[in-house]
């Protein structure tokens, strides 16, 4: 499915015992308390055993996660050692899992349970077998495993294969319970943490890629300039099945990488920072300083490796400005409220609402030019960055006056592809589907998608 240009992370911790009575959760907790943002808030055995909640709160205690080195080989089986100390605990559990630093509602790679503890799987934990990435799966302790009467601290270990290819950083996440074999959640110490990992060695992409065209992000014409969001639609560009988004953990002296899931682009003998990867479709942006004309592409595998792979050349045309809007499915322009309320036919996405006359709103686009002062490709906006270009904005065909234009410019704390135009909408303007049209440098933004619901 084509996507469109991505607009755009040796404690840890374990589970617990749990409430009323002391075997409730011997076998492990039934939910997942690890600690990972998108897993129910982020919720941790602290939310039962809250004596000395929040977790961590106790200094006198230590949860390590113990590994050979902060990095992965894709595929290769790695030993963890989970270990808890507190200096008054004498029962013990633990919640693990690895997750997608690009996302972590996903999975990553599987585990293996050892010696006193399992291996369960989902958000609400069930038995296993697991059915495998990028199902979230979890190590935890068995009754066994909660070495009761033993003082001090304890640990457990398991292993974990990586996903077979490179999916950017992995971010381990648990939490633990240093408890007092009272029988009742009171008085037990919580512990959490994480730690990330690093791929190395992943770059293992055999087949040769094959660029079939090249588009703008936004608008899919084949219209490209300098600094506009741009994709590159083809073959086997990645493992078929699965995608990278950039995440913060990708970036580069701050800005995006120029490559991404062992994946270069290289336009006119230049690397682009890429957004997106997956096996039909690469999502980059075009560098500032990529000249005018007919220019040379290609894309990359395993680059600067020995087993490096090359597509054929293919050819792009690159003009001064190529003036696109985001657009929802291609029904409106991607906009939003002065309140940032997403702006469109609720039909078309859910809890979308109209743009009133008179009202400010902001569309998003790219291609519209550099800006003052310049941001490289790639880069982060750290604040507003004005067009360097004058630009005419209609509503409904009547051109806005300068005063209406409110700001023209980088979207600021954005990748800076993304532009934003911050307009009134006239109290003259139609109601319904509004056609806008945003010239710079003599062009034009194309017509189809290029409307605004009104009211």
């Amino acid at each position: 499915m084509r996507q469109t240009a991505r607009i755009s992370r040796f404690l840890i911790a374990g589970a617990l015992l749990g409430a009323p009575a002391l075997f409730a959760f011997s076998t492990g907790p039934r939910s997942a308390v690890s600690g990972v943002p998108t897993d129910g808030g982020g919720g941790t055995c602290a939310n039962c055993h809250r004596t000395f909640a929040p977790a961590n709160s106790d200094g006198s205690g230590m949860l390590e996660i113990l590994v050979d080195k902060l990095t992965y080989t894709p595929g290769v089986k790695k030993k963890i050692r989970v270990k808890i100390q507190h200096p008054d605990a004498s029962r013990w559990g633990f919640q693990f899992t690895a997750r997608e630093a690009s996302d972590t509602s996903r999975g990553a790679g599987s585990l293996t349970a050892g010696d006193n503890n399992v291996v369960r799987c989902g958000a609400t934990i069930g038995m296993p077998p697991c059915n495998g990435e990028p199902e979230p799966q979890f190590a935890q302790h068995t009754q066994p495993g909660t070495f009761a009467g033993t003082r001090v601290g304890v640990e457990w270990e398991f292993d974990w294969t990586p996903p077979a290819n490179e999916i950017g950083d992995i971010t381990f996440y648990a939490a633990g319970n240093a408890a007092n074999n009272g029988g009742t959640n009171a008085d037990d110490r919580i512990y959490t943490t994480k730690i990330t990992l690093k791929a190395e060695g992943a770059c293992n992409l055999a087949r040769k890629p094959t660029v079939r065209t090249i588009v703008n992000g936004a608008s899919f014409s084949r219209d490209l300039s300098p600094n506009v969001f741009a994709s590159v639609l083809g073959l086997d560009f990645e493992v078929a099945g699965r995608s990278r988004a950039a995440s913060s953990g990708d970036f580069v002296d701050g800005a995006f990488p120029q490559q991404l899931a062992c994946v270069a682009v290289e336009i006119g003998g230049r690397r682009a920072p890429i957004t997106y990867v997956q096996t039909d479709q690469i999502n980059f942006q075009v560098p500032v300083s990529t000249p005018s004309g007919a220019v040379p592409l290609t894309v990359i595998l395993n680059p600067g490796r020995p087993n490096e792979v090359k597509s054929d050349v293919a050819t792009v045309t690159v003009n001064s400005h190529a003036p696109a809007f985001f657009t929802f499915s291609g029904k409106s322009i991607a906009a939003q409220t002065s309140d940032f309320k997403t702006i469109a036919n609720a039909a078309d996405v859910p809890g979308g609402v109209p743009a009133r006359r008179g009202d400010v709103v902001i569309l998003y686009g790219t291609g519209f030019g550099v800006s003052e002062p310049v941001y490289q490709a790639g880069e982060i906006a750290s604040g507003q960055a004005r067009l360097r270009d004058a630009v005419t904005i209609t509503v409904g065909g009547t051109t806005l006056a300068a005063a209406d234009i409110l700001y023209a410019g980088l979207a600021p704390g954005n990748i800076s592809g993304l532009q934003q135009f911050n307009i009134r909408i006239p109290q003259s303007a139609a109601t319904g589907n509004v056609a806008i049209a945003i010239t710079v440098g003599g062009v034009t933004t194309a017509s189809a998608g290029a409307v605004l619901p009104v009211q």
